[in-house]
């Protein structure tokens, strides 16, 4: 998109606000969005090194000059990277590089997991910000897959969960109240599951688990950072314990550009007899 000369001649504001003089304007190619020429610019400059993770990028003004574009242009390339989890933007301070990009978040539908114990296996440090936690009446839905009697209040728990500080996933979970009502007064800043298996002595036994493509709602995607209507992936898991009691009912909302779903199958099955049947 932008000359390949770039690179190079960007070494003159390699140190953002540090630097005494300017390169001359950067000539940007027609027919494609000047912010996502900008965006794609600062993301390569990131990706080489040129920009280190706690580094300060170019001031607003800096490279509304650089490209000859105003600086609501430059502010939609920032809030691109923003949005990809790769700059954080301090107000009366500037943007600021807090990573580069990451692998895809692999969830492997083998076994019922935990964000918090799959972020540290992959190396990626896990954070939570709770959102909202009350006490409701369940869904018609939930409580169905809940098999609540004629109690029908849920703990609801919303969480967004992070991995290196990217906003990855949103969390809403649906607990009996009856038998769980003593976690309002917990700390879910960490794994729900851990509390469930030390704190109430809860078998985690078996879960079902769907998941479906989806467009994210507005409000779901501003938590994620990311403009309504993106991409994201939903999963629903029930989760039972040893016998067969519904403990939880789980629907989480994972961004669709950072994450990959794994099923693991077993071997191929020829039914002969059953296939004969569907054909006579």
């Amino acid at each position: 998109m932008i000359q390949s000369s770039i690179s190079e001649r960007a070494a003159l504001i390699r140190t953002g606000d540090k630097v005494e003089s300017m390169p001359e304007t950067f000539h940007l190619e027609p027919g494609v969005p000047k912010y996502l020429q900008i965006s794609h610019w600062l993301l390569e400059m990131i990706q080489k090194g040129r920009y280190a993770v706690n580094d300060k990028l170019p001031s607003e003004s800096r490279l509304s000059q650089l490209f000859h574009v105003n600086r609501n242009t430059v502010r939609q390339a920032i809030s691109d990277l923003v949005a990809k989890g790769l700059v954080l933007k301090k107000n009366g301070v500037g943007s600021f590089v807090v990573g580069k990009t990451i692998q895809p978040v692999k969830y492997t539908l083998q076994h019922i997991s935990s964000f918090t114990d799959d972020m540290i296996r992959m190396g990626i440090a896990p954070q939570t910000k709770l959102i909202h936690q009350s006490v409701v009446e369940a869904p018609p839905d939930v409580s169905e897959k809940l098999m609540l009697g004629k109690e029908k209040l849920v703990i609801l728990t919303e969480r967004v969960r992070l991995g290196n500080r990217i906003p990855l996933v949103i969390e809403r979970s649906y607990l009996p109240h009856k038998e769980y009502k003593g976690i309002l007064k917990m700390r879910l800043t960490g794994s729900l599951y851990h509390l469930l298996t030390k704190k109430f002595q809860v078998d985690l036994h078996r879960s079902i688990q769907t998941f479906r493509a989806i467009a994210l709602s507005g409000k779901d995607a501003k938590l994620l950072g990311l403009p309504p209507r993106s991409p994201g992936i939903f999963l629903e898991s029930i989760i039972y314990d040893s016998k067969n009691i519904p403990v939880e009912v789980l629907h989480a909302f994972h961004r669709g550009d950072k994450y990959v779903f794994e099923v693991e199958s077993g071997r191929y099955r020829y039914d002969l007899e059953a296939l004969k049947k569907i054909l006579t």
